[in-house]
C-alpha cells in the first residue's frame, strides 16, 4: 500500500513540472533510493506552468517515506 502512495505521488509531481531549457532531467527518488528518471520537454514544462527546472524540484512525505523529485 506504501508503494502504491509513493508512485502515486512520484507521478502526481511528473504533472505539476517544467523549465526554461529544452529539456530537464528529472530524477524520483523514495527514501533515499533512486527509482526512476525521466526527461521533460520544454513544451511539457510550459504547459504545466514551470519556467525552471529547478522549480519541479519537491519533498513529500506520506506515510512516514519521504519522496523527492530533483530537475536539473
Amino acid at each position: 500500500m506504501k508503494k502504491l502512495l509513493v508512485v502515486l505521488a512520484a507521478a502526481g509531481l511528473l504533472f505539476a513540472m517544467s523549465s526554461c531549457s529544452k529539456e530537464c532531467k528529472c530524477k524520483y527518488y523514495s527514501d533515499g533510493d533512486l527509482k526512476s528518471e525521466k526527461t521533460i520537454t520544454k513544451e511539457d514544462m510550459e504547459s504545466l506552468g514551470f519556467e525552471k527546472c529547478k522549480d519541479m524540484n519537491s519533498t513529500i512525505e506520506l506515510l512516514g517515506v519521504k519522496t523527492e523529485v530533483k530537475c536539473h
